[in-house]
């Protein structure tokens, strides 16, 4: 690869990725926070699959909005037929990559001595989980209308869960055939990019497509659905009271005069 494109790929793109997901991700949970909530402002929102039917504590809210982030325990409801099997795909998928960014965090804590070993078994295990999850939910995805009697037919819902799975299996193939000497040459790397130094990146063809991908994507998670991590601290079911969704529709319907 020319070294004029690595430099740009490689050092100036990676702080436009940072840009653009920090200022995107702020702008768009503005809009969400300033949009009109409850009945009156016709914002049902997620929340309302969410909070129990006349929740009415914020702390509760609180709970049950961070028991929906980490443990997903919506999908077991009724309402989805107790898909179980969903539920551990969705669940594995996303602490695996959960715990893979974690992992990464590494680059820039070279400090932390942690064996060889020991990350090649949990970079490898971790990541072999979470491509299998990652490809179960995106073929139950293709087939969900056999699944549930439903189309989906928005292209990010494919694009998303295959972006995250090209980004998987990029860096699983890296740990399983790089050098030993690789992490080394991306420490310095990430750490050039801490301190504003450029510092060439591992001439390695893996690497290049596995930051490039998640360079990337990056870029597309404040224009995506993939910008629910961070959309969901900020709730709308934290603002206003906390009503029965029933209730909510009849008097949306009353509003709208349906």
């Amino acid at each position: 690869m020319p070294t004029g494109l690595i430099y740009v790929l490689y050092f100036i793109l990676p702080y436009i990725s940072l840009v653009v997901l920090v200022v995107g991700v702020l702008y768009r949970i503005g809009l969400w926070l300033a949009a009109g909530k409850g009945p009156l402002g016709l914002y049902l929102g997620l929340h309302r699959l969410v909070v129990k039917p006349r929740q009415e504590g914020y702390l509760s809210a609180v709970g049950h909005i961070l028991a929906r982030m980490f443990t997903y325990y919506t999908i077991l409801k009724t309402s989805y037929r107790r898909d179980y099997a969903t539920w551990l795909g969705v669940a594995l998928f996303h602490w695996g990559i959960f715990l893979l960014i974690a992992f990464h965090l590494h680059l820039w804590l070279p400090q932390l001595t942690v064996p060889e070993s020991l990350m090649f078994i949990m970079g490898t295990t971790v990541g072999s989980v979470t491509l299998a999850a990652g490809v179960y939910l995106l073929v139950r995805r293709v087939n969900i209308q056999r699944v549930y009697s439903v189309t989906i037919n928005y292209l990010d819902d494919y694009v998303a869960v295959s972006w995250v799975i090209l980004i998987v299996t990029l860096g699983l193939a890296l740990r399983l055939t790089a050098s030993s000497s690789l992490f080394n040459e991306a420490v310095k790397w990430a750490l050039g990019l801490t301190s504003f130094k450029y510092v060439p990146p591992p001439s390695n063809p893996l690497f290049y497509a596995h930051v490039l991908a998640v360079e990337l994507f990056m870029v597309y998670i404040p224009f995506a659905k993939m910008i629910h991590p961070f959309s969901m601290p900020v709730n709308p079911a934290l603002y206003g009271r906390f009503e029965d969704i029933e209730e909510v529709r009849r008097r949306v319907m009353d509003k709208l005069g349906w």
